[in-house]
């Protein structure tokens, strides 16, 4: 069965290096491979959602400058529909430099935010919300981000939140949210573990919590049961991206399952998702669907 899912938040260029080991200060190191592809939390899981042959919206900020172009081109070859809100055309969409270390499958970033981005103002999110399943967002773009949730839940569809890292004013978002799939490094001011983090979010109504921590299990809350979700382990080639593939896996998947279940069978899509170099290999792999 095809679901429709509306992800919002953040969409950029990814400039990918593979080295065979990482650089030291102030040296020159040939990659062994480079790939520019689109990224950023929202586009990433939007991918992987419309892997599941489901219906995607991606809505963001680009603009017109010539980058965009690749970003656009990229998308439309998993067909999602792109709606560019970006109140300031002609920036250049957020680039990422990226470096992966093929030793150990570790990325490190380099990027700009979008602290000082902005979306048009006085947008109606009806038309897309009206037949949508899913909406998930990422954080980004905060003012905007709590009125398309907060939009969302008067037509009871499902909020997912991408917690990859605590963002300013990110709390009014919480109350909104349905679904809280958190990274350990997303810790409000107040948290320090996962413990504390989850206790934190149910403060917000949320009843349905996970944290990831890699390779460890994912610590899971689902509405008053405590559980750890192991995870597969696998020979890792390139983690860049897997925490966005399993949120997008997670939306299709909480559509036909349980919480539980749904994190597992994410987690497992993330997982082989590592055993290839770039964001979109493991697609072409196997159909998890």
């Amino acid at each position: 069965m095809a679901f429709k899912g509306i992800f919002f938040g953040l969409t950029t260029v990814d400039i990918i290096n593979y080295v065979p080991r990482y650089p030291i200060l102030n040296e020159k190191l040939k990659a062994e491979r480079q790939l520019s592809l689109t990224g950023g939390p929202a586009a990433n899981a939007a991918v992987a959602f419309a892997a599941f042959e489901n219906e995607c919206t991606l809505i963001s900020g680009l603009g017109h400058h010539p980058l965009t172009a690749l970003i656009k081109q990229d998308l439309n070859q998993y067909n999602i529909s792109v709606i560019d809100w970006s109140d300031q055309p002609d920036r250049p969409p957020v680039l990422s430099s990226i470096i992966v270390d093929l030793t150990n499958g570790q990325r490190t970033i380099v990027y700009a935010n979008s602290d000082h981005r902005r979306l048009k103002k006085e947008t109606s999110y009806e038309p897309f919300l009206e037949l949508a399943d899913v909406l998930l967002v990422d954080g980004h773009y905060i003012t905007e981000a709590v009125a398309i949730a907060k939009a969302a839940k008067l037509y009871g569809i499902p909020v997912v939140l991408d917690g990859g890292s605590w963002k300013n004013e990110e709390e009014q978002l919480l109350p909104y949210i349905d679904y809280a799939v958190c990274s350990e490094d997303f810790m409000p001011p107040d948290c320090q573990n996962a413990t504390e983090l989850i206790a934190s979010l149910r403060q917000y109504g949320i009843k349905h919590i996970a944290v990831t921590r890699g390779e460890r299990p994912t610590v899971a809350w689902d509405n008053g049961t405590l559980k750890e979700i192991p995870i597969m382990q696998v020979k890792a080639m390139d983690t860049l991206g897997a925490g966005d593939i399993l949120h997008g896996a997670f939306c299709h998947y909480i559509l036909e399952h349980d919480f539980f279940t749904s994190l597992a069978r994410a987690a497992e899509v993330a997982s082989l998702s590592c055993t290839a170099l770039g964001t979109r290999s493991w697609i072409e792999q196997e159909k998890f669907a």
